[in-house]
Order: C-alpha cells, then sequence, then structure tokens
C-alpha cells in the first residue's frame, strides 16, 4: 500500500538551483534537526544503502547521489510544500530513478553520481539559505566562478583515497580570471556546442602545456601564487590547475571556434608552423612556437560528457589523464582527517 502523505512541515528549504538531491535532502534534515536516515525512516522511505565496490575512492573526485523513486517523491514533496515540478527543476537528479512502472512502495538508492558535483560558493550559499552548510552542485564549467564572491569551485580532489579539505579558490587577486570568464559567457551565447567543442579543444592543450611548461614560463606560477596567497603554491598549481590557465584557454578556444582547421593543421607538424607562431604570438608565449609541444591525435582526448541535466544534450569534455597529479608531487595523504601533510616547496 502506497504510504499515507505526510503533515506539511511549518519549515521550508527551498532547493538551490543545481543542487544534488543528496544535499537537498540532507539540509531537510538538518533543518528539523534530525539526521538523513531519521528524515526518511520518519516518511517511511527504507534507508538506502550503497554498495562499497560502487564507490571509487582512489578517483580525482568523489561523490554519491541520493535515488528516489515516484512514491519518496511525492512524500518528500507534500511534507516541504514545495511542489514536485519545482523540485524537478532545482534538482538535476531528481527524478531519475530508475524503477518498474507504477511502483507501489517508497524506494531510495545511493549511488555514484553522473558527474562531479561541487560545493557551491560559500557566500552565495550563505545568502540563500541562511547557513554555512555546503551545499553540493552539478554547476555547469561556465558557473564555476563566483563573480560577486570572486570565488572558484575547484570541486573534491583526493590523495590516495584521502580528501584534500580545499573545495574552493580565491579569486580576489586574479582580475583576468574573472575578465576571462565575462568573454567565455558571451563566446558560450555566441557559438552554443560549437564553444563546447573548442573549450574542450583548448582545454586540452593548455592543461599539456602547463604540466611540460619551461623555465621561461612565468605567469602561470605567478598567477599559483597569487590564488595561494603565496601558501604552498606548488599544491594549488596542481588544484587549480584549470584556473590558473583559464584565460589563455578562453582566448585559445576563441581562436580555434574561428579557425576551424586549427586542429587539422596541428596534426600535420611539417605543415603547422604559421599555426604554432600564430598560436605563440596570440598567448604570448614565445615557447609555445615549438611542434613537440601540440600533442599528437588531440581529438582522442576529447569526448561527449554525460550532462547531469535530463533532457539536455551532451557536451564536450576534455579527458582528464589517469594519476591524479598530486601523486606525481610526491604529496602524502594526510596523517589525520584534519590536516594535509604538505611539504612546502617552490613553484613548478
Amino acid at each position: 500500500m502506497p504510504s499515507a502523505p505526510p503533515r506539511p512541515s511549518i519549515r521550508r528549504v527551498a532547493p538551490l538551483q543545481w543542487e544534488t538531491t543528496a544535499s537537498y535532502i540532507q539540509r531537510l534534515a538538518r533543518r528539523h534537526h534530525l539526521t538523513t536516515a531519521e528524515l526518511l525512516n520518519g516518511l517511511g522511505i527504507p534507508r538506502p544503502h550503497l554498495k562499497k565496490e560502487r564507490t571509487q575512492p582512489h578517483a580525482p573526485h568523489t561523490g554519491i547521489e541520493l535515488y528516489l523513486n515516484a512514491p519518496s517523491r511525492r512524500l518528500i514533496a507534500s511534507f516541504t510544500g514545495v511542489p514536485e515540478e519545482h523540485l524537478s527543476y532545482a534538482l538535476p537528479q531528481w527524478d531519475q530513478y530508475r524503477d518498474k512502472p507504477n511502483p507501489a512502495s517508497a524506494r531510495a538508492r545511493l549511488q555514484p553520481a553522473p558527474v562531479n558535483a561541487v560545493t557551491g560558493c560559500p557566500g552565495c550559499t550563505l545568502a540563500r539559505t541562511g547557513h554555512r552548510h555546503p551545499v553540493r552542485q552539478y554547476l555547469p564549467d561556465s558557473r564555476l566562478i563566483c563573480r560577486r564572491h570572486h570565488t572558484w569551485m575547484l570541486g573534491r580532489h583526493t590523495l590516495a583515497g584521502t580528501q584534500l579539505p580545499i573545495e574552493h579558490a580565491d579569486l580576489g587577486h586574479t582580475p583576468e580570471i574573472l575578465a576571462a570568464h565575462r568573454t567565455h559567457i558571451r563566446f558560450l551565447r555566441r557559438w552554443g556546442t560549437a564553444a563546447d567543442h573548442a573549450l574542450a579543444q583548448a582545454t586540452s592543450l593548455t592543461e599539456a602545456w602547463r604540466r611540460t611548461a619551461p623555465a621561461q614560463e612565468r605567469i602561470w606560477p605567478a598567477r599559483a601564487r597569487r590564488i595561494a596567497s603565496n601558501k604552498r603554491t606548488r599544491l594549488w598549481y596542481a588544484l587549480a590547475r584549470a584556473a590558473i590557465t583559464y584565460p589563455e584557454t578562453i582566448t585559445l578556444a576563441q581562436y580555434i571556434a574561428h579557425h576551424p582547421r586549427t586542429l587539422l593543421a596541428l596534426e600535420r607538424p611539417q605543415s603547422a608552423p604559421p599555426v604554432h607562431n600564430a598560436i605563440a604570438a596570440l598567448l604570448g608565449r614565445p615557447w609555445l612556437q615549438d611542434p613537440a609541444l601540440y600533442p599528437h591525435r588531440l581529438n582522442h582526448r576529447i569526448n561527449y560528457a554525460p550532462s547531469p541535466h535530463p533532457g539536455a544534450h551532451p557536451r564536450w569534455t576534455y579527458r582528464q589523464p589517469g594519476p591524479t597529479e598530486l601523486t606525481h608531487l610526491g604529496y602524502h595523504p594526510p596523517k589525520t582527517a584534519q590536516a594535509v601533510d604538505v611539504s612546502p616547496g617552490t613553484p613548478p
């Protein structure tokens, strides 16, 4: 028999745009001074379990999502007083539970999230919820920067299976990144899907260059020092790698979009020097004139990524290399859950 609808709560908890279902249910439980398990049990939803083999403890990013079937969604919507249509619009994975037609009882599942979620901007979270508790969100790449609070959402990083307690970067001393974000938004509006593809290609190139940058490259290490406030710069050079190369990535993506045969030219090193020279001049990096710095078969590093938003088109994404760079840098897991054992050092 279907569970009877619960009495609506007098404490309203509104979902945030792109929030994970797990984060919303946790906030809902916390608002009522309950654990998530106690809230679900009180609503007549059996406690979900996560099989250990479904987790990926050594992945650069880890995240678990809560999936609710139709009766569970009705119970929660009735309890919160928030229409299901609103919950479905705000929470990308709200109605993605795969169940038999017309299920009779409430069910919930814990599974790895389809894509990486990040902890939203702390300043925006406090303004919108009135609390400092973190909110996990499936933010699009173009929303990883909060220009109001000068924050970049890095996402959770793990090292040897242990989470690093660093999830945001301060952009207060990097106005060029904030300016590049405005360009990024205009670029997406004008080029649409073509912009996603160009951005994935540009990201692949700039990440390869950052890893192998010669000694004469000064801008990226200096940018890392500004983001890190001169503390643990080598660590931040790896953690904030997307932010460190972001202005150059956006500039290069625009060039690729305007010159669609760029990658074809780069695949033919003998005929490509004019392209290398043009990119080197565009980015102000004379050392990029070297054809050896352009990886072959670049398009093989690009693939479609599933969208966390139901019904949305998949987007082009850069395929990350396997091992996390933090391990290669020699950092070790923390001895306790509160501190990370990282040795201070000079920037790469």
